[in-house]
This record gives C-alpha cells, sequence and structure tokens, in this order.
C-alpha cells in the first residue's frame, strides 16, 4: 500500500494519537514537542497534514494561516517518525500539503529556519523551491537570528 497524504479533522482521535505518540518519540528526550491541547488547537484552527502507511502516521505537518495577509500560512513544524528518516516522506508530504492549501486559496507559505540548519534549508530551497526573504546571500546568514524562507503555491 502506498502512502497517503491528507490533512486530519477534529474527528480523527486515533490520528491525533498517534500524532501525540510521534512527537514523543521524536521530542522525549529534548523535553519539548507539542501537547495534546495543542495539537488539538493546530487541528481546529489551523491544518494538520499526516503521511499515513497502514493507518499508521509515519509524519505530520503543521500550519497556521496568517491573519494579517489571509492568503499566506506558515509551517510550524514538520515531523517524521524517526525509523522513516531519509525517505523523503516529509517532502512528499508538504508538496501534497501546498498543493490542498493552494486548492484553499493560500497562494504563499512561509518557515523560519535555524542559519546552521544547513540540512533543512537544502531541502527547503532546493528540493521544495523555497526562497530566502530576509538575508541578502548566505554571508549575511549568521547576521539574523533565523532566516524566513517563502514558497509562492
Amino acid at each position: 500500500m502506498a502512502i497517503e497524504y491528507f490533512h486530519i479533522s477534529e474527528g480523527d482521535h486515533d490520528m491525533l494519537d498517534q500524532i501525540m505518540e510521534l512527537e514523543q518519540e521524536v521530542y522525549s528526550a529534548r523535553g519539548a514537542g507539542l501537547n495534546y491541547f495543542e495539537a488539538h488547537a493546530f487541528v481546529r484552527y489551523g491544518r494538520v497534514y499526516a503521511a499515513v502507511e497502514y493507518d499508521e502516521v509515519l509524519g505530520c505537518a503543521y500550519f497556521l494561516r496568517d491573519f494579517n495577509n489571509p492568503s499566506k500560512c506558515f509551517l510550524y513544524e514538520v515531523i517524521i517518525k524517526p525509523s522513516e528518516s531519509g525517505k523523503h516522506i516529509g517532502e512528499s508530504l508538504l508538496l501534497s500539503a501546498f498543493a490542498d492549501l493552494k486548492e484553499s486559496n493560500l497562494r504563499m507559505a512561509e518557515v523560519c529556519v535555524h542559519p546552521s540548519n544547513y540540512k533543512a534549508l537544502k531541502i527547503y530551497r532546493e528540493a521544495l523551491g523555497f526562497n530566502v526573504i530576509n538575508a541578502q546571500d548566505e554571508a549575511s546568514y549568521d547576521d539574523v537570528d533565523f532566516l524566513i524562507l517563502r514558497k509562492t503555491l
């Protein structure tokens, strides 16, 4: 069976439970990650996309809409099951999410990345077509606390 990509709804309690397990698996060592209340808020007031295979959540991505610009959204986080790392599930999940967001009349997506997160920067820029909007060139990356990347949907 192929991996399916879709946004989850408030009634998808099993998916939300699995996302909480994924949050724990990914972030337990650092004591970070979203709690149930926060994840539920993203499902209810934002959009949460999941990569699912055989009813198992392999990864998810959290989006919020920009109230100052309703045609823009913010990618808050992408998490992938550690056992699935390196299989490009996150990239496929985001591409599917972008297509759905575009159908929902969103026209651009932004994400913030720390300048030292070279792996994420490479994926966002090369594989997903994001552009850095708050730095002139790579030499100026050290001058900012985080990079803002933007993609037209």
